[in-house]
């Protein structure tokens, strides 16, 4: 969404508002200025946006320069659901034309022995997931289990494109960067992505999961989510 900037982790963001010129696709929106602390969203698709608290991604400015993830075109037709749906503006999760790259996902499991079975994964463009899957094991390995003992779809350290992964927004634990970046957790089904908005609480996570590590990828996701430089 415009020229090239330089992104960076950990660093604080606030790129300079700029208005994209009328020869560029989203012209006339504003892209920029969105800082580190306001990267948080919630468990709802089009959260993470500053100045925004509906749900859905249609219209929207890009304060982190980042479109946001898209579900793909036909996930969970319905009217209550259509807000999911954001291909119409930003194109498939193949998109090669997406700021960092069409969008992959990684994959971190718990090496817990106690807790319940955590699988955590991130869903972003391609250069943000990269980034996060280093800063992530550089973090948070002592909970992880390594990748030689699982599965290539689990793998800590391999990325898949999110196209065709099966992943769905009611596994969504958490938005980030103007819903540019989703955490999901498997087996988790938040019942609230399906109701009229603001008339269902998020369905609580599961019992037993392993606590340690989903607060150590979800931290260190805020912490280290590539943002454009100030």
């Amino acid at each position: 969404s415009g020229s090239s900037h330089t992104v960076t982790e950990y660093n604080s963001g606030g790129g300079k508002i700029i208005t994209i010129p009328a020869s560029q696709l989203f012209a006339g929106r504003n892209s920029g200025g969105g800082t580190r602390t306001q990267i948080w969203g919630t468990r709802t698709y089009g959260s993470g946006y500053p100045g925004f608290y509906d749900r859905g991604v249609a219209d929207r400015p890009f304060p982190f320069y980042f479109w946001p993830v898209v579900w793909g075109p036909d996930v969970h037709n319905g009217p209550k659901t259509a807000y999911l749906n954001g291909t119409n503006e930003y194109g498939n999760p193949d998109n090669t034309t997406r700021p960092g790259g069409p969008q992959f996902t990684a994959a971190w499991q718990s090496n817990s022995s106690t807790a319940q079975p955590t699988t955590l994964r991130v869903i972003a463009d391609n250069t943000t997931v990269l980034s996060l899957m280093a800063a992530v094991s550089a973090n948070c390995s002592a909970y992880l289990l390594p990748s030689s003992f699982t599965t290539e779809d689990n793998a800590t350290n391999f990325a898949l494109p999110f196209a065709g992964s099966g992943i769905q927004p009611e596994e969504t634990v958490q938005y980030y960067r103007a819903s540019s970046v989703a955490l999901t957790l498997d087996g988790y089904n938040n019942s609230a992505v399906f109701a009229a908005e603001n008339s269902t609480a998020d369905t609580p996570l599961p019992q037993g999961i392993d606590m340690v590590m989903f607060n150590c990828v979800n931290e260190t996701i805020g912490s280290a989510v590539p943002l454009v430089d100030a």
